[in-house]
């Protein structure tokens, strides 16, 4: 299933997939989660969205982090992050046990970033701390990054003397 999503061919990984239900061989949390890869592959998210909230039970798993980041990304990658927030919010408030990490932050703060939803990004990323999820270099240098393209310079030495100061040293 793995290898048709990354030949560009998901609606085969979902054959495959059905194929494997109909023989009735017992899934787990990665086949779970290439089903729900493929399903965002083949542009058909809210059946993703479908499968994470409410179907993954009846497949056996429960969604974990991954589960969720292949949705958030699929969302932020294709112009859709305020969807991406409302899911992250959902999980971060509902979370089943499963609470948005640093991947999860990373990938919805991009996604607004790249639409250029920073004052939502930035609110993001203080959720975040709040939330006791610890940014790394990744998180910062986007913020900078995307602070520095809106010519926010002040606030982008702002987060950089932040991220100094938390222990994160910066790359190149």
């Amino acid at each position: 299933m793995d290898c048709c999503c990354r030949a560009r061919r998901p609606e085969l990984g979902l054959a495959l997939f059905v194929r494997v239900l109909r023989k009735g061989l017992k899934t787990n949390q990665i086949v779970a989660n290439t089903f729900l890869k493929c399903l965002c592959c083949a542009k058909r998210t809210d059946e993703a969205v479908n499968v994470l909230l409410h179907r993954m039970s009846e497949l056996g798993c429960v969604p974990d982090a991954f589960s969720y980041n292949i949705v958030l990304k699929i969302f932020c990658d294709n112009s859709m992050s305020q969807r991406g927030l409302e899911l992250l919010q959902m999980m971060a408030k509902e979370g089943g046990g499963c609470f948005p990490d640093m991947v999860a932050y990373n990938t919805v703060i991009h996604g607004l970033f790249k639409e250029g939803e920073i004052g939502k990004a930035c609110n993001l990323f203080h959720e975040m701390v709040q939330q006791g999820v610890v940014p790394g270099v990744v998180t910062y240098s986007s913020i900078i990054d995307a602070l520095c393209k809106a010519r926010a310079m002040d606030k982008a030495e702002l987060v950089l003397r932040q991220m100094v100061a938390n222990g994160a040293q910066p790359n190149q």
